[in-house]
């Protein structure tokens, strides 16, 4: 699994019905998401039959007579989802240590809270779980009577992609783990097949580089559209200038905003796309169209390069991330 609901944030008591109606619209739609991405979002065996609002159960707020009363629409997703939710109770194998302890969030005084705590014990053991919250995104320290260790507290597509890419650390942050878990981590890209791989031929090896290739994406798949999309002048997302909008950024405004962004990078010179052994080196096929990857960051001054093309319709308007090499052909 990857999330467990943190049960005890369904506590509506005290907030009015159309702000309880939007927390659970957000949590559906991050459990939507979550299901297009094969992220499984389990929940406690007591999630559907705990008091939410006064004595008040999940199903009892829907009542005729509750408090979000017609939410029709509300409702039916929130069967369609917990008909199918798994529980984490039901998994094969429980986190060593799993034994109902108390748990210091951030230093707070301990509490029994068996979705905080199951996640706590998995983490120790190196397994990427996470907990879904209804609050603000943290990364918190928590504390039983035996060991402390950081745990994610996530609810929105930054703190989900902030989980996936510390998980990617967490389990060995080897070549293995960024292909395991690249889809994940970095949404927005687009792989080439056996792109990430291909890593294993930088100069010096992946491991050496690997913070510098993980940022780079990280980068790209957070600002990659804005990048290639916005319309100029803007060179920073902060920046707020008047601009058409119907008028996409040159080659010079690109750079300047990947500059900005702490990355070298640039487009290949005009002469390697007009010698055919250099330019297909730099070419990749999706769906029957041709995309020569030209824009390349690079890791090191000299050698050990990343190349990628702008969004298309071909990638799902995703970055694609062509090639990693330590250096293609040139003329």
């Amino acid at each position: 699994m990857s999330f467990i609901v943190n049960g005890a944030d369904w506590d509506f008591n005290n907030i009015l019905p159309k702000e309880v109606a939007a927390l659970i619209e957000k949590a559906l739609a991050f459990i939507a998401t979550s299901s297009e991405r094969d992220e499984e979002v389990a929940v406690g065996d007591d999630f559907q039959t705990r008091p939410m609002c006064g004595t008040l159960t999940l199903w009892d707020l829907f009542s005729p007579n509750g408090p979000l009363w017609p939410h029709r629409e509300l409702s039916e997703e929130l069967v369609a989802w917990l008909s199918k939710a798994p529980r984490y109770a039901d998994a094969y194998s429980w986190p060593i240590g799993f034994e109902g302890n108390a748990v210091s969030v951030a230093g707070s005084p301990a509490q029994l809270n068996t979705e905080i705590e199951w996640v706590h014990f998995a983490v120790l053991e190196k397994k990427p779980v996470a907990c879904f919250t209804l609050g603000d995104a943290k990364i918190v320290s928590t504390t039983t009577l035996t060991e402390s260790t950081l745990v994610h507290f996530v609810s929105d597509e930054m703190s989900r992609k902030t989980f996936w890419r510390d998980a990617i650390v967490l389990v060995g942050d080897d070549l293995k783990d960024l292909q395991f878990y690249a889809s994940h981590a970095y949404p927005n890209l687009y792989f080439v097949d056996n792109v990430i791989n291909n890593a294993a031929k930088l100069v010096g090896g992946y491991n050496a580089l690997r913070d510098r290739v993980k940022n780079a994406l990280a980068v790209l798949d957070d600002w990659g559209e804005w990048i290639f999309k916005h319309p100029p002048p803007a060179i920073k997302p902060s920046e707020r200038q008047q601009s058409d909008p119907d008028t996409l950024p040159n080659k010079q405004i690109i750079q300047r905003r990947l500059t900005a962004m702490k990355l070298e990078a640039a487009p290949e010179n005009p002469n390697v796309r007009c010698k055919r052994v250099s330019r297909e080196a730099r070419e990749t096929v999706l769906s029957g169209k041709v995309l020569y990857c030209e824009w390349h960051i690079k890791l090191e001054p000299h050698q050990n390069r990343i190349h990628f093309h702008a969004p298309v319709s071909v990638s799902d308007n995703k970055v694609v991330i062509g090639m990693i090499d330590k250096h293609l052909p040139l003329p």
